[in-house]
């Protein structure tokens, strides 16, 4: 098992791997797979305590950690901290809504056996996800506002997928918090993060 550092930081890396291409689909109507699947990988897998495994390996989340430590470095890019703020924040509203967690967790249970199907990135299954986001977390407040280019917004594929995507953010979230992760490590223990990203990076 990894240390409670290197948990918290992978578990960082997948939030913010799914949240560069929500705003990807958002922005240009279209995400990469190879970033993408992973997300996906996770949030319908069972965790077993090692959060790279989840993911698929942690060559898998090197987008996600190049990410995480440039923006730990020099957070520029505002729309970013505003979903991982509000990611963060709806994952414990979620957490606390034992009925809606239920239902969460019980529709990605669903999806997870569709898409050993169809595979991760069927539209059936992005389409459920989508739909299952929609009815269980979309009506928490204050809700996540995704901002980009309206036609690909409206594009009911690229809406699915950013509403699965977000989801598997919601997921992320919850294993940096079962690993200790919170708000205050973010502002006290920044380069603590940083020097624990690059440490992973350099033996991936």
């Amino acid at each position: 098992m990894e240390s409670p550092d290197s948990e918290q930081v992978l578990a960082l890396a997948g939030m913010v791997q799914a949240l560069a291409q929500v705003r990807q689909v958002a922005r240009y109507g279209h995400s990469d797979p190879r970033r993408t699947e992973p997300c996906l990988r996770a949030l319908l897998g069972i965790y077993a305590g090692d959060t790279a495994a989840l993911y698929g390996g942690r060559d898998q989340l090197q987008p996600g950690l190049h990410l995480l430590a440039d923006h730990l470095t020099h957070p520029s890019e505002v729309q970013l901290t505003r979903y991982l703020v509000s990611v963060l924040h709806l994952e414990r509203k979620l957490t606390a809504n034992h009925r809606r967690f239920r239902e969460v967790t019980e529709g990605v249970r669903r999806a997870a056996e569709q898409a050993a199907y169809f595979g991760l990135l069927h539209d059936n299954v992005i389409r459920n996800l989508g739909g299952l986001y929609t009815e269980a977390v979309s009506s928490i407040r204050p809700p996540i506002i995704v901002s980009g280019e309206r036609a690909h917004l409206d594009d009911p594929r690229n809406a699915a997928l950013i509403r699965a995507l977000l989801l598997s953010a919601i997921r992320a979230a919850s294993l940096w918090r079962r690993a200790g992760g919170n708000r205050l490590r973010l502002i006290f223990f920044r380069q603590r993060l940083i020097a624990e990203a690059h440490r992973q990076l350099a033996t991936s």
